[in-house]
């Protein structure tokens, strides 16, 4: 047998320590679906999908339509439920902002923001009215200033506001009924005429204020001529999207 030099056997018997070591490595390395650290990242138009085991698609993140104005790609997401039917959704249907919306198991658009002005859109979310004055009545006034005859603290969750309601007089009367928020004047100045109720309604109009806080609509009366009294009974105050 000839000589096998020293220097080679050391040699070869490292490079089997190396083998050992990296095969132990390999069992030991995190899976390949798995990632432990860095970010993520999924660029040039590349889209993100998870189906189910029928093909579904229920997460979608990427380009979706219809795209912007200036034809550039619009990106957003949807999310389905099991059946294919949608769930949630970010996107914009042309120029204004993206915006969440959220739907029940039949199609019905439950939930959406305000692309537009911020805050809430769907539900609309009804504020009531409690008379200020002659609760056995419908509130009435003879004052010839704006005296307020009825107050809501509405919540603005919604950007816009309308408000409706009925007015009357006192035979060989006649005023001027107009709404009021946060003090001042907001709605259309309603005249009143002798005679039987009548309806009005302003808006919907912007509503003053911040998301959440608390505006305090009044209805407010005043008499122009005669001597009598006038009558406002509101039926509807609520917030809504921009229009």
């Amino acid at each position: 047998m000839a000589a096998i030099p020293q220097d080679l056997l050391d040699r070869i018997r490292a490079l089997e320590r190396q083998v050992r070591e990296l095969s132990g490595r390999a069992q030991t390395r995190p899976a390949m679906d798995q990632i432990q650290h860095g970010p993520v990242i999924i660029a040039e138009g590349g889209t993100l999908t998870v189906k189910d085991a029928d093909g579904t698609d229920m997460v979608y993140i990427g380009e979706i339509s219809p795209s912007r104005p200036d034809g550039s790609p619009q990106y957003g997401v949807l999310i389905r439920r099991e059946d294919g039917s949608p769930a949630l959704s970010m996107w914009s249907p042309g120029t204004m902002p993206q915006g969440i919306d959220i739907y029940d198991s039949r199609g019905s658009t439950i939930f959406t923001e305000d692309r537009i002005n911020g805050g809430l859109a769907v539900p609309y979310i009804h504020t009531p009215f409690y008379p200020d004055q002659d609760l056995d009545q419908y509130a009435k006034t003879q004052a010839t200033s704006p005296d307020a005859v009825w107050t809501a603290a509405h919540i603005r969750y919604h950007p816009m506001l309308t408000v409706a309601g009925y007015a009357a007089a006192d035979q060989g009367t006649t005023g001027v009924l107009q709404v009021y928020v946060n003090g001042s004047p907001w709605g259309k100045q309603h005249n009143i005429g002798a005679g039987s109720w009548f309806h009005w309604d302003d808006g919907p109009l912007l509503c003053p204020g911040s998301y959440a806080t608390v505006a305090t609509v009044e209805i407010k009366l005043w008499r122009t001529s005669g001597g009598g009294t006038l009558y406002a009974c509101p039926n509807g105050c609520i917030g809504s999207q921009t229009l």
